[in-house]
């Protein structure tokens, strides 16, 4: 019986191999890294019902962006407007064993606390997919399960009202000449609402 070592050896023994040098700059090239990616990372596909005047809205939304960003950034951005005033809502209750203020029955009502035009009451039949990077996925996740437990809002719900909440946003600070990124909108999304909060 022949040894392992004897059967994995190559039976040409005129094959040439290149070695594979190994230096300490490739090792380290090759060993995985610790902390935040060097690229982006890439986005996810989320599925929402979206009415056909929801997806309109997204090619107006877009005309509104920074040159900067584009069509594909804004269910990041809406994600963001949402995540902002839900955190703006809970501050207002800190202290208080409630996630959402008293009064607050119903996601019809937020639509009225926030001022924006109520939404459609008849579900979307069109799924399609919205593309978010990964820490938006966590906060359009944490947003829909507080407001699902709440007033049992399905996802596509919670996406309409973040959608809802940009566009409020890009009406009320024109974005169209700034020269502004991703995360530098994101920013100002925070920060204006807290203010405003």
């Amino acid at each position: 019986m022949k040894s392992e070592k004897a059967r994995e050896r190559p039976k040409d023994k005129g094959q040439t191999q290149e070695p594979h040098v190994s230096t300490l700059k490739d090792l380290l090239r090759e060993k995985p890294r610790r902390g935040r990616p060097r690229r982006q990372v890439a986005r996810q596909n989320v599925y929402v019902a979206l009415h056909p005047e929801q997806k309109e809205a997204l090619g107006v939304l877009a005309a509104r962006l920074p040159a900067a960003l584009s069509r594909a950034d804004l269910p990041d951005l809406a994600v963001s407007a949402l995540t902002a005033h839900v955190e703006a809502l809970r501050t207002a209750v800190s202290g208080r064993t409630r996630e959402i203020p008293e009064g607050i029955t119903d996601l019809e009502s937020l639509y009225l606390l926030w001022d924006l035009p109520l939404p459609d009451r008849e579900p979307a039949d069109k799924w399609t997919s919205i593309r978010l990077s990964p820490q938006q996925v966590l906060e359009l996740g944490r947003a829909h399960g507080t407001l699902n437990a709440v007033f049992g809002a399905n996802r596509s719900e919670v996406f309409g009202l973040a959608l809802a909440l940009l566009a409020q946003f890009l009406e009320r600070h024109p974005l169209q000449a700034a020269e502004m990124g991703l995360s530098d909108v994101r920013e100002m999304i925070f920060r204006m609402t807290g203010e405003a909060g």
